[in-house]
């Protein structure tokens, strides 16, 4: 029996890692030797799952290169040496690292005693929840138990158990704290930006024309539209005639666009109506000057 076939089984019929070590006499090192050249397939998890667990075995077996491009631990937190390399457990890991590159999702190790069995269902539970949202941090949790479950099975790596184990209870901390992160609440509708249209008048006048008309409609058309729910009407006039006689008319100025506008199917509680004369000049222009552009009527569409 070859190595690889006693390793797949143990993954698949949960056997311990020191049965195999007893039969250590007839293995030997394909699957490590395969990682170098093995290109990951499947999901963002399986893939993950690839990395982590060809960085556990090279780092055991002693080895490089391609299956391990990449660190597994960036920041150092688990060491998996206690002395030497370890062949068996080198090709437990590249074993579970070649079948996550055929995109597999292999399962956790099989638990040892009630911690462990503790343990992995928390594990299980968080993978359901989070490995297609969040592989990193999935495979990160999964690969921490396999380091944990697969040293304590050797005398020699009892150590690189306990600092696995401790890795573990960091990566499903941040795991779970991934799945539950409350989602961010989506920003407040943006108000309708206000919209102005003018209108303008002949001297001393407060007829619309029919260009005029067709302004106003298309203020009402973008009102239905956008959603504004305020109308403001101001009437203006030009410096032409007495300061009272300009205030006066604009008023009616104002008037008759918020008529229109009603007739057009605005509300008329919705509008504001003012008028303020030659006090707010489009263009400005002394005193007695005859400016079309200052005689007009401003419709403001407002959320």
């Amino acid at each position: 029996m070859t190595r690889t076939h006693r390793l797949i089984n143990r993954l698949t019929a949960g056997l311990a890692l020191a049965a195999a070590l007893a039969l250590s006499a007839c293995v030997s090192t394909s699957s490590l030797d395969e990682l170098a050249s093995t290109t990951p397939t499947g999901s963002a998890f399986t893939q993950q799952l690839f990395k982590n667990y060809a960085y556990l075995a090279n780092s055991l077996g002693g080895g490089g290169g391609g299956g391990s491009s990449g660190t597994f631990d960036s920041e150092g937190s688990v060491s998996i040496f206690d002395g030497g390399g370890n062949s068996d457990l080198a090709e437990a890991f590249a074993t579970k690292a070649l079948i996550a590159a055929k995109g597999v999702e292999v399962d956790p190790e099989p638990s040892t005693d009630d911690d462990s069995a503790q343990a992995r269902d928390r594990l299980a539970h968080a993978l359901a929840e989070g490995k297609d949202r969040f592989a990193v941090d999935a495979a990160r949790a999964q690969t921490d138990f396999d380091c944990w479950m697969l040293n304590a099975s050797v005398d020699s790596q009892r150590g690189a158990a306990s600092q696995c184990r401790a890795s573990f209870g960091n990566s499903i901390d941040k795991l779970e704290h991934d799945i539950h992160r409350p989602a961010l609440a989506p920003p407040p509708p943006t108000a309708a930006p206000a919209h102005d249209y003018a209108v303008y008048f002949d001297f001393d006048s407060w007829t619309l024309t029919g260009e005029q008309l067709s302004v106003l409609q298309q203020a009402i058309a973008t009102a239905r539209a956008g959603g504004q729910s305020r109308i403001a009407v101001v009437g203006h006039t030009d410096t032409s005639g007495s300061a009272g006689y300009n205030q006066a008319l604009s008023v009616k100025r104002a008037n008759v666009v918020t008529e229109t506008l009603v007739d057009m199917g605005a509300r008329r509680q919705a509008i504001e109506v003012s008028g303020v004369g030659e006090a707010d000049l489009a263009v400005p222009t002394p005193d007695g000057v005859r400016e079309p552009k200052n005689r007009r009527a401003v419709v403001t569409l407002m959320p």
